[in-house]
């Protein structure tokens, strides 16, 4: 493989903000030093394989140069290469292998679930359930527009199974609601958008975590059946406003059986809707 030159370009220095980072227990006392210097080496090192990386000069699957070879490119110290690399590898741009060397990952949409997950624990609590799916009901009911017109025949197959297993899982919840997303997941697939998936698949991955309690909700698997009944003969008809109509619905008796659990739990740290 052939390597571009990587040098650091000096006119292109500029200072970070000097910020000042406080713990939530003193306001008054930095719990960090103020950082008097430009941005370091190793972050440098970093840009420039990044964006050698997500310019494709290196693709998945490719071994970077070593760090010897690196440091000489960049002339700079082993020590600042490493740094660079392990905050590649952090953001799972790279795999560092032991006695191998680091390797360009394929990026794939574990690389979006992971820190999309980790957002919804630390920042909404158990309030994510609901904005899941509120999310959903934002986004899907035009997704089932669009796939009334675009799904196939082997699409049409794979929904109709898909329903008459929901039905033979009916007392089976747990069951019930993995082949419940795959329904909801197909549906995203057909559209042949790529981003679509990239999208959906974190909510779809997180559902099975939330879902549950909805699903203890009265008459919920009921309805749930019902309302896939209803997409999939509006998407047989290949009515767009149908389908995105009934999955409007779906959807928003989905946020009604959250905030009657909610209720029963007596939670209400969430956004100051009202009991529903």
């Amino acid at each position: 493989m052939l390597y571009t030159c990587m040098t650091l370009d000096k006119s292109k220095l500029e200072p970070n903000p000097n910020l000042v980072y406080q713990t939530n227990m003193n306001k008054e006392k930095p719990f960090f030093n103020r950082v008097e210097r430009e941005e370091t080496l190793s972050q440098k090192v970093h840009s420039q394989i990044q964006n050698a990386i997500m310019q494709k000069v290196f693709l998945p699957g490719d071994r970077l140069p070593g760090e010897i070879e690196l440091g000489e490119m960049f002339g700079v110290s082993r020590t600042a290469i490493r740094e660079a690399l392990r905050m590649l590898a952090a953001r799972g741009l790279i795999e560092i292998r032991k006695g191998s060397g680091a390797f360009v990952n394929d990026f794939s949409v574990a690389n979006v679930i992971d820190p999309f997950n980790q957002f919804l624990e630390l920042k909404c609590g158990q309030a994510s359930h609901l904005y899941l799916v509120q999310m959903r009901c934002m986004i899907e009911p035009e997704i089932a527009r669009m796939a009334a017109t675009r799904c196939s025949q082997d699409d049409l197959s794979f929904l109709t199974e898909n329903l008459e297993q929901m039905k033979a899982h009916f007392d089976h919840p747990q069951e019930m609601i993995k082949i419940d997303i795959k329904f909801h997941r197909k549906l995203a697939n057909t559209l042949e958008n790529p981003l679509v998936p990239v999208i959906m698949e974190p909510i779809f991955q997180l559902m099975p975590k939330f879902i549950s309690s909805t699903y203890r909700q009265e008459r919920a698997p009921d309805l749930a059946i019902d309302y896939h009944t209803q997409i999939l003969k509006a998407l047989n008809e290949r009515n767009g406003n149908a389908a995105y109509q009934a999955m409007k619905t779906h959807l928003e008796l989905a946020e009604q059986h959250v905030l009657q659990y909610f209720k029963s739990i007596q939670f209400t740290d969430y956004n100051n809707l009202n009991d529903k």
